[in-house]
């Protein structure tokens, strides 16, 4: 019974199962998907409870660190994505990797950050920095390699609101003394469980999607492969000799994690149901490389 309470609460066993029962129980997230904003403000709450407020006083390092995300997550991203992708795809396919280009880091890599020990502070101004440099740098990008399609900012602004700066405020209150031994002690459990249901929702309303064209499908995820685990090895490798190991963590989630459901989201707003491929499948890749990191740093630190 110890064996089997233990095996529940793993981390990897809790994401992995959501990937599963996306495609074999899909029938929750037509339940599960109105909540899914909900569920992730309650992630990031709990996941900025480690950042403090005072140091976007630092404006200069706030811009410098938000410079250096936008090149690992947009640019260095940018380029794998529709540098291979112009060559492979159709326009409709295509498209979807240029909505995946314009996207946004992930919030995901706030709370995974804390759960792999690395630099709250930095992924926590690189999103912030990020965010708000996309209102401009999106729409941009969409317009340019999408044949002047537009992306209203609005959409972008709405995002850093519900996801950002409301949860920063309300995380303020599970600082308090009285509540903060309740805040540590449940906090890598909402954090695992909150992720593992917005993953389960993100597959599991796409599952059709990814099931339709299996073409598409795999040299989608070829690319996607490519921009994710061999730019996060590759980088990791990079830096292996270097001593800032916390750094190294939020440096790497920034390259490789992009905002999937902000994806996913965008592109069925502005093209048609086949140019959210690419987002669904990332989704998948996504938490496959989350876990592979876990998998990683733990054997570090064991």
């Amino acid at each position: 019974m110890d064996l089997i309470f233990k095996i529940i609460q793993n981390r990897n066993f809790i994401l992995i199962s959501a990937l599963v029962f996306a495609f074999l129980l899909p029938q929750g997230a037509g339940f599960l998907s109105g909540y899914t904003l909900y569920i992730l403000a309650a992630v990031m709450v709990f996941s900025l409870t480690g950042v403090k407020i005072s140091l976007l006083k630092d404006y200069k390092a706030t811009l410098k660190i938000s410079a250096e995300s936008l090149f690992l997550n947009f640019i260095i991203q940018g380029i794998l994505l529709l540098g291979i992708s112009y060559f492979i795809f159709d326009k409709t396919t295509f498209n979807g990797f240029v909505v995946l280009a314009a996207t946004p880091p992930g919030v995901a890599i706030i709370p995974f950050t804390y759960t792999f020990k690395g630099n709250l502070d930095f992924s926590f101004r690189g999103i912030l920095g990020t965010y708000l440099l996309s209102i401009i740098i999106s729409p941009a990008i969409i317009y340019l390699f999408s044949e002047g399609v537009v992306l209203n900012p609005e959409v972008i602004i709405g995002v850093i609101i519900k996801i950002i700066v409301i949860p920063l405020l309300l995380s303020r209150i599970f600082l308090l003394k009285k509540i903060y031994p309740v805040t540590e002690k449940i906090r890598g459990r909402v954090i695992d469980w909150g992720f593992a249901l917005i993953i389960y929702t993100a597959i599991a309303v796409n599952r059709d999607l990814i099931l339709t064209d299996y073409t598409v499908v795999l040299k989608s995820a070829a690319i996607i492969f490519l921009s994710i685990f061999g730019a996060g090895i590759i980088y990791l490798f990079i830096r292996r000799k270097k001593q800032d190991k916390k750094l190294t963590v939020s440096k790497n989630l920034m390259l490789t994690v992009k905002s999937s459901g902000f994806a996913i989201a965008v592109t069925l707003i502005l093209f048609e149901e086949k140019s959210a491929v690419p987002a669904a499948v990332m989704s998948i890749f996504i938490l496959l490389w989350l876990v592979t990191l876990d998998i990683f740093y733990s054997k570090k630190a064991s």
